[in-house]
């Protein structure tokens, strides 16, 4: 019994550092390309919208599972694990936002859900996962994110000044209670890991994925154990791209580049290793890849047609939103399953915005496409949003590299230049 306390209180004691979570965010992420499901956050969201918004929007069409869909089960199972992780280390507790701050987590939440439709994905997706997949379009997904924040910033101060930096109210839960909880939380996840016999298809053509079957216990394990993390480093991409220009602080911007550098070279691993051959997507056939295959290669997967304006525009409307909702995707996961309602909004209108955007963006189009239809043709694009390019494709693998990891570097560098100097910090 000693030995377990002993062990409760090492990993729930205190604080991880944040690298810990830049580390782990740079490998793991990467690792699920070989099991042919790249986490993307965004689309399990929007289902979440779609089945929410059916009867408006859908009432005579099927939509994916809330629960099934591959990427809303590695979401769920994140909440899951940033839940049990909050009440082990007693952590959680129930925090009502001000009703500015509530609306600031709704607008907030819309515009991340709008960005991330736009880009193909939010900071994990189109950013993380984008330098894991060699994608051009993460680099400028991360110069829209980061101007992003700035006016997010900019603006978030402007309401402060203006008396909407009211505070809300704490529900305290006693902390054995959250104790008890916990443990009883993580025996069930521990039973769903080992007893649920269920596959899901990956199959998204627009992101390369190949209509892959992939365990339902193993998306679960990834998601708790990235909840977990996130939770226990509080590690967050608004924080990253945020503090050097509000605080001056620049841990979380350094734990994020690692993160960048680490996925840009382990993601060059897994799709130009020798063992590739292996790891090409077979086609199978299931109720959602009739009459449909799989991609060539895993090269492509994650490789998102939104280069360079869905990614640009997409991660500037992110931005905003992430900074006045007080998290990016993950930020707010981990901060909803410590309790926090204003993340618990974000994430609702996250779900909604996206869903309700993606359809109208749909309807539309076509007539975009035919207005800037010269505009298209000199990209060599066919999506609104931009085209595919993979960065090894363009300039080598090796040069590909350079220009990744040289992003991240001078991001590092940057963060650790200002946390001296502040001459960025507001």
């Amino acid at each position: 019994m000693e030995t377990l306390k002993d062990l409760h209180r090492l990993i729930f004691a205190t604080k991880w550092p944040a690298w810990v979570g830049g580390l782990a965010m740079g490998l793991i992420v990467p690792l699920m390309f070989v099991f042919g499901s790249p986490w993307g956050v965004t689309n399990g969201i929007i289902v979440w919208g779609d089945n929410i918004l059916k009867p408006i929007l859908y009432p005579d069409a099927e939509v994916q599972s809330a629960i099934w869909q591959f990427t809303a089960v590695i979401n769920w199972a994140f909440l899951l694990g940033a839940l049990v992780s909050a009440l082990l280390a007693g952590d959680f507790r129930i925090s009502i936002p001000s009703g500015k701050e509530a609306l600031l987590g709704a607008f907030g939440g819309s515009l991340m859900g709008i960005g991330a439709f736009l880009g193909f994905g939010c900071t994990v997706g189109a950013f993380l996962v984008g330098f894991g997949a060699l994608s051009a379009s993460a680099i400028t997904m991360m110069i829209g994110l980061g101007t992003g924040t700035y006016v997010g910033l900019r603006i978030y101060m402007w309401l402060l000044n203006r008396g909407w930096g009211t505070p809300g109210k704490a529900i305290e839960v006693p902390f054995n209670v959250q104790v008890i909880l916990g443990i009883i939380l993580s025996v069930l996840i521990v039973l769903m890991i080992l007893m649920i016999d269920k596959k899901v298809s990956t199959y998204s053509p627009a992101l390369g994925l190949g209509s892959v079957q992939v365990a339902v216990s193993t998306l679960i394990f990834f998601g708790v154990i990235l909840g977990i993390i996130n939770q226990r480093t509080r590690f967050c991409f608004v924080r990253a791209f945020r503090e050097p220009f509000m605080t001056g602080e620049g841990e979380m911007t350094r734990a994020a580049a690692l993160a960048l550098i680490l996925a840009a070279i382990f993601g060059a691993v897994v799709k130009f290793s020798p063992l590739t051959a292996i790891l090409e997507i077979p086609d199978v056939q299931d109720i959602l890849s009739i009459e449909m295959t799989a991609p060539p290669s895993v090269k492509a997967m994650m490789v998102a047609p939104s280069f360079p304006i869905g990614s640009l525009i997409g991660g500037f409307i992110f931005g905003v939103g992430m900074t006045l909702a007080g998290g990016c995707s993950v930020g707010s996961m981990w901060r909803a399953g410590e309790g926090s309602i204003k993340n618990m909004i974000a994430i609702l209108f996250y779900a909604l915005a996206g869903s309700l955007f993606a359809f109208i963006y749909r309807k539309i189009e076509p007539s975009i496409m035919n207005a800037l239809s010269g505009l298209y043709e000199k990209l060599g694009a066919s999506n609104a949003t931009g085209k595919k390019l993979f960065l090894p494709d363009a300039v080598g693998l090796e040069w590909a590299l350079v220009i990744l990891i040289g992003f991240a570097f001078a991001w590092l560098l940057f963060a650790t230049w200002n946390e001296r100097t502040m001459k960025f910090t507001l």
